[in-house]
């Protein structure tokens, strides 16, 4: 199969996901696709030099019924310090300084999840290093996974957008210390 039948295909897939929405971080969360288990769908809202805030992954609004104090009810944004690998309903800190540190053995988490990934975005501000990334398509790609590399906003809004729409994403974001 040549490139131009992958992206055929891929375009095709993506066309066909179901239209609609739902807020991640609404009551209806809890009750929502299968795949989640009931859990909560965490939002990747934003990153910094330190790290990265994600929404969601927190819960303490039950806990909190007869406090008086509202801001002490809303979905709380967990910081993240250092790069992270993000699945619809969780993340993980991951061990990677940079690029280069970004093989086919440190996104092996990916390839664990039950159920498995369809779609991996790795997020890095810099380029990957060519044969490595190369590598890791070819193997994901054996295992049913497509994997892109975008920078970190782009990655970030991606695994977003294809959470909300359940599908099976995972999102590795690399905070290069580098920088």
């Amino acid at each position: 199969i040549n490139q131009h039948v992958l992206v055929q295909q891929q375009r095709r897939a993506l066309s066909q996901i179901p239209r609609g929405g739902a807020d991640l971080l609404g009551p209806e969360a809890l009750a929502a696709g299968e795949h989640t288990g009931g859990l909560r769908k965490i939002v990747l809202d934003s990153y910094m030099p330190t790290g990265f805030d994600v929404m969601g992954m927190l819960d303490h609004a039950k806990e909190f019924d007869d406090d008086n104090d509202e801001s002490l009810k809303k979905s709380p944004t967990l910081h993240m310090n250092g790069s992270m690998i993000a699945f619809p309903t969780s993340c993980f800190l991951w061990d990677v300084a940079g690029p280069k540190d970004v093989t086919l053995e440190s996104l092996s988490m990916i390839l664990l999840r039950a159920p498995p990934v369809e779609f991996l975005f790795i997020g890095c501000n810099h380029p990957l290093p060519p044969r490595e990334l190369n590598k890791i398509r070819r193997e994901m790609k054996e295992k049913g996974i497509v994997v892109e590399q975008l920078d970190l906003t782009n990655a970030m809004g991606t695994f977003n957008i294809l959470n909300g729409e359940d599908r099976r994403v995972a999102a590795a974001l690399v905070l290069d210390k580098t920088e």
